[in-house]
């Protein structure tokens, strides 16, 4: 935003105070010899006289931004609820599913999380893969599909209600809404960008039929193009940073959904499912990881698994508390 939007105003603004402190505030008239008389009645000869408008305030420059880019987002958010289920589901893994029978036990399991915590409809699908994968996508409307794999559902029941209580976290903590609103944020940032781009084409090309105007043109090209360059950078700028915060928050959200799943299912399914993914789920490095690497959180069930143990034995009248977390501590 501050490359791509901000700065070409602040540009702008900076271009039409210097302009107007050194003509004085109005366009000077100029004197031309009798043979071009005539063009005096062409722009922007014909403006000679006519009073520059004072710039706008510092605090323009952010207003502006925020105007410009609130419509943009209100539009993608209008295509974006446009979207139906379906259709996401086709966009991350090729297909819709299969939807589960309302009175399936995973189903039902799911149904209950969702009526306790008022998350809105979540709606179980099978993935028919081997492997494992397990995601949840959301929809404006507060409805919910948790596509699982059949590498997840031949696991044992516990390993799988895991699985979905971490699922049904992200739909809990509004883990798929708020990314909703990033890409938003960002897709609203490239779309300035490029309605830009065709102004300042057509700008110029507005430019070469005017005369006089015509003399403009190639240091107006040569504004632009640095202008485009500004935005570019900015882009690829505003892409890694935006990569590298969503990255570590989506690795905190991990970990947040775990401790929920943890609480309502226990930590032994979660280790006995990590401890199956270690060294096939993510890469070691994991700064651009997406989830925390499978090894790190097996480690921290376990060390949540160690503190309710030392916990009921220290105070065994807690032990019933402890159970409603659903931690193991046999």
């Amino acid at each position: 935003m501050a490359t791509v939007v901000m700065l070409p105003l602040w540009l702008y603004r900076e271009a039409w105070s210097w302009l107007w402190r050194f003509l004085g505030g109005a366009i000077p008239e100029v004197p031309l010899p009798d043979d071009l008389a005539g063009l005096a009645a062409y722009p922007p000869l014909s403006w000679a006289g006519t009073t520059i408008p004072l710039p706008p305030e510092s605090g323009w420059v952010l207003s502006t931004s925020l105007w410009i880019l609130v419509p943009c987002m209100a539009l993608l958010a209008l295509g974006h609820m446009a979207v139906t289920m379906n259709a996401r589901l086709r966009s991350v893994c090729g297909q819709t599913g299969q939807r589960f029978e309302k009175d399936h036990p995973h189903q039902v399991f799911v149904d209950s999380l969702a009526r306790r915590y008022k998350v809105g409809r979540i709606e179980l699908r099978r993935l028919p893969v081997g492997g494992i994968v397990a995601f949840i996508l959301s929809s404006p409307w507060r409805r919910h599909s948790i596509m699982i794999s059949d590498g997840i559902l031949f696991q044992p029941t516990p390993v799988v209600q895991w699985v979905l209580a971490h699922e049904v976290a992200h739909a809990r903590y509004g883990d798929t809404q708020s990314q909703s609103v990033w890409l938003l944020a960002l897709r609203s940032i490239v779309l300035f960008d490029r309605l830009r781009h065709a102004a300042m084409n057509a700008t110029l090309r507005l430019v070469q039929i005017l005369p006089l105007l015509t003399l403009l043109t190639r240091p107006l090209l040569f504004l632009f193009r640095c202008l485009s360059l500004i935005g570019r950078v900015g882009r690829r700028v505003g892409f890694w940073i935006f990569v590298l915060f969503d990255r570590w928050a989506s690795r905190r959200m991990e970990y947040r959904a775990d401790r929920f799943a943890a609480e309502h299912v226990g930590t032994a399914p979660g280790i006995t499912l990590f401890a199956h993914l270690v060294g096939q789920f993510e890469p070691t490095f994991d700064l651009f990881a997406t989830h925390p690497p499978a090894a790190k959180r097996r480690r921290a069930l376990e060390v949540l698994s160690e503190r309710v143990a030392a916990a009921v034995s220290s105070h065994p009248s807690r032990e019933r508390q402890d159970r409603r977390t659903g931690a193991d501590t046999t």
